[in-house]
């Protein structure tokens, strides 16, 4: 059961919405506190479990955990002060609708959340972000004039309007997420994943992250490129999408980053196939390096003399052709 989770942990991800759903469904026929406790347990529970497990960090459960659980700190400690009688839906949609603003306008943090677990980045979800902040909040909006005017309404238009628009919301999102998971896996429509490769002086810069699970090494970290993110978009506009990356890391504003390879590759499910950008990205000095931490520059050498074991499978690949770049940047980049 567990390896059959392990292949196709990337297309159950929008499974992650269920918790969200069912609690806005449950708040109508049962005590609000309960559900909410309930809802936030399932959430923080099944989040944890692929954190440690799936090696994942399901965006739509931590959705769900600081949403729900935001508003079952605020009815249990204050209640009905902060969440009035009969506003408790329209108060989780907007503390939902907050957490996916925040995605939109810094992902970065989700970013760093999931470098700092050694999780792997393969989906990003801002589109499924966009989607809940756009829908919730034109909802809201109504909700805030239809107030006014609620006499105007039969009383089952109103309670659909308040209690049934935003289950409609997350039931479009999850269509939407399980849409792009398999265009993006069965079809590399819409992500590829975007590597760049810190280079000075010969030397490459790596930090240790945790690659698709292994059985024999059990999830052991492994020494991989410091740079690694998915792309949403064409292939073709991920050099933008590099170089916007390399200006906050890099405090050389001078630096951009090479595109050395494009391949495709076997992704952590078997039967699907990852579009791969290899980058590098050049310094004149080791301290240009910012906002990395964790890692240290390797020489070629060392990493050939040293068991295979340590590495990523995607940096042994990709070796060759990032030593012969590290070279010919060492021999000639100064000269550019």
């Amino acid at each position: 059961m567990m390896k059959l989770i392990l292949k196709y942990r990337n297309k159950i991800v929008s499974l992650g919405l269920l918790p969200i759903i069912a609690t806005l469904i449950c708040l109508h026929f049962f005590q609000n506190t309960i559900v909410l406790g309930i809802g936030f347990i399932v959430c923080l529970g099944l989040l944890l479990y692929g954190i440690v497990r799936l090696k994942d960090l399901n965006f739509f459960l931590l959705l769900g955990s600081i949403g729900i659980g935001s508003c079952f700190v605020l009815r249990l400690f204050t209640g009905y002060k902060f969440i009035p009688y009969g506003s408790i839906t329209p108060i989780l949609e907007l503390l939902l609708l907050i957490v996916a603003f925040i995605h939109i306008t810094a992902p970065e943090i989700y970013k760093e959340l999931q470098e700092r677990l050694h999780l792997r980045n393969c989906f990003s979800f801002v589109l499924e972000a966009k989607t809940i902040v756009i829908l919730s909040s034109l909802h809201l909006t109504i909700l805030l004039f239809v107030d006014h005017i609620e006499h105007l309404f039969l009383e089952e238009g109103s309670f659909f309007l308040m209690y049934g628009i935003p289950v409609i919301i997350y039931v479009l999102c999850l269509v939407i997420n399980v849409v792009g998971i398999h265009l993006a896996l069965q079809e590399n429509f819409r992500y590829s994943l975007v590597r760049i490769a810190v280079v000075h002086d010969g030397k490459i810069y790596l930090k240790q992250r945790t690659g698709c699970p292994d059985e024999k090494y059990e999830n052991a970290p492994m020494w991989d490129i410091a740079v690694e993110s998915p792309f949403e978009g064409p292939i073709e506009k991920s050099s933008e999408y590099a170089a916007r990356i390399a200006k906050k890391i890099c405090a050389s504003k001078d630096t951009t980053p090479r595109l050395i390879l494009k391949y495709t590759t076997t992704s952590c499910d078997a039967d699907n196939q990852q579009r791969v950008s290899l980058y590098i990205l050049p310094l004149q000095n080791e301290t240009d390096l910012q906002k990395i931490t964790g890692g240290r520059f390797f020489s070629f050498d060392e990493i050939s003399e040293t068991a295979a074991r340590r590495y990523s499978p995607s940096l042994l690949s990709e070796l060759d052709t990032l030593q012969m770049a590290a070279e010919m940047w060492k021999a000639f980049g100064a000269s550019e």
